[in-house]
């Protein structure tokens, strides 16, 4: 392990003053961003954050082990002066150069990829993942669902897409341990505006559609598309930098196509021929989507297991970054066409019921819209969707999901959504609103259920033969968050327990 000015030096973190025992150098075996989690040998790093400075537990990561205090101030109250104390201009800067350091720079052993965008991150991670290891490729992951060495899977119980630099790094780190010559990173705007990836070496950027959201973090839908840009100047830094960009954003693509890269590829599910990699003959059924694929590599015809013609453009998103990286074509296809299911997104729950019940993550209103249109083209019956919105996020897009559920769905029904410490009620009247203003009708086509299993079990019961409810924003996550408690969750259990006794009712 290194000295704390051996680190210092690697990492490249450019300290304004130190202060405390001079002469002494610890050695740094862990670099720590949370007090509780210092030990004897960490180095403690204060970040002010969203509702706890970490400032003011210096002096407990201290008594807890921590050798060292990386800080932006002095803090209060101060550590035992037996521990150096450096000042960084950015605490978050310097956790990511420190973690970076202390691990050996581990991305720069692997090819990694970063994928980022509003909706479709997750996906686009799992099938670049499925594509590679179909061309025999060792290659690790990270997302919102999941953690993936080589073939070992894990759940993310963090709810982080992206998690924290240390964190981060030591998974990179892993990786590279285990033999992975590639990494797919799920890069979120959060884990861009707050550093967590500055100090990896991203060989790709990709970029799934970008609309908006977290706009209580970046302010605008500019700041939001800002962030975003980052990771394309990350990997535009990589001497054999690839951009994978969607032809079709028209929003995002003029201002990502200006940054300049090694290698630029374009791909457009609407079969632009200017991109350079496109679909064609699109046709979903209620077992996948097959379409005919045009790419630099080759040209042949994709059979998707995933439902939503909207993961065409997953699907060519995940293509082009996978041959770019080294897989084949033919061997990309297999990829793509062997992935079943992705956790919680337009995962179809199918017990014997005469009705179509489906569990997607959709939170925003775009994404919401496209769900709908998509199951609104394949339902016979009404159309049904379950939804909220969370609490200490966004609160431009909650009578905005309103509108585009009274639009697009027979019956919405509005319930919680991770409420946190908002008044769960106001944030249900704001989606209603958004709802009544566009047509809907409280009591009728509108119903508002705070309890979200009381709600997905008042739309699977008074479904018909025919009919379609869908189950939109919490999808795989396994926590409802409730003031600052974290209840367990599971949305398909629900979901399925609600079946089970539509099924019991029909026989008795």
């Amino acid at each position: 392990m290194p000295r704390l000015s051996t680190l210092l030096g690697l990492s490249g973190v450019d300290a304004a003053g130190s202060a405390g025992a001079r002469g002494t150098d610890p050695e740094v075996t862990r670099v720590d961003y949370d007090s509780r989690c210092c030990v004897p040998g960490s180095l403690f790093v204060a970040v002010a954050g969203f509702r706890a400075d970490g400032h003011r537990y210096s002096a407990d990561a201290v008594r807890r082990g921590a050798v060292a205090v990386v800080a932006e101030r002095a803090p209060h109250p101060r550590p035992r002066a037996s521990a150096p104390l450096i000042i960084v201009s950015d605490s978050r800067v310097a956790l990511s150069a420190l973690a970076a350091a202390l691990y050996e720079r581990p991305s720069a052993r692997l090819r990694v990829v970063g994928v980022t965008g509003t909706d479709g991150k997750t996906t686009t991670v799992s099938l670049i993942w499925s594509a590679w290891r179909a061309a025999d490729i060792v290659a690790g992951a990270t997302s919102t669902i999941e953690w993936r060495i080589g073939d070992t899977v894990s759940a993310n119980s963090s709810r982080q897409t992206t998690l924290e630099a240390p964190d981060l790094h030591e998974r990179l780190a892993t990786m590279r341990d285990a033999g992975c010559t590639h990494a797919v990173l799920e890069v979120s705007s959060h884990g861009l505006e707050l550093h967590r990836v500055d100090d990896v070496d991203f060989a790709a950027a990709v970029y799934t559609r970008v609309t908006s959201e977290h706009l209580e973090l970046h302010g605008d839908r500019d700041a939001y598309l800002a962030a975003k840009a980052r990771l394309l100047s990350y990997a535009s830094a990589h001497e054999e930098g690839v951009a994978v960009l969607d032809a079709d954003d028209e929003f995002a693509f003029p201002t990502l196509g200006a940054i300049p890269v090694a290698r630029r590829l374009t791909y457009s599910a609407a079969g632009r021929p200017s991109a350079d990699v496109t679909a064609g003959n699109v046709r979903a059924g209620p077992d996948g989507v097959q379409f005919d694929a045009r790419t630099p590599w080759g040209r042949g015809s994709v059979g998707l297991r995933l439902t939503g013609t909207f993961n065409v453009a997953n699907a060519l998103a995940a293509l082009a970054a996978a041959c770019a990286t080294g897989a084949s074509f033919d061997a990309a296809v297999r990829g793509v066409e062997s992935l079943e299911r992705v956790s919680g997104r337009m995962e179809r729950i199918a017990l014997g019921q005469p009705f179509d019940v489906v569990v997607d993550y959709a939170h925003t209103a775009e994404s919401l819209q496209t769900v709908l249109l998509e199951l609104r083209a394949s339902t016979r019956g009404r159309l049904w969707v379950v939804f909220g919105s969370a609490g200490e996020r966004d609160t431009e897009k909650r009578a905005a999901m309103g509108t585009v559920a009274a639009r697009l769905a027979d019956v919405a029904v509005i319930t919680d959504e991770d409420p946190r410490q908002e008044d769960r009620l106001v944030i249900l009247e704001q989606i209603a609103a958004g709802a009544t203003a566009a047509g809907g009708r409280r009591g009728d086509d509108v119903v508002v259920i705070p309890d979200r299993a009381e709600a997905i079990t008042h739309a699977v019961r008074y479904a018909a033969p025919g009919d379609t409810v869908l189950c939109a924003g919490k999808g795989h996550e396994r926590s409802l968050i409730v003031g600052t408690t974290a209840f367990p969750w599971d949305e398909r259990a629900v979901a399925e327990a609600a079946i089970r006794a539509w099924l019991g009712r029909a026989s008795g």
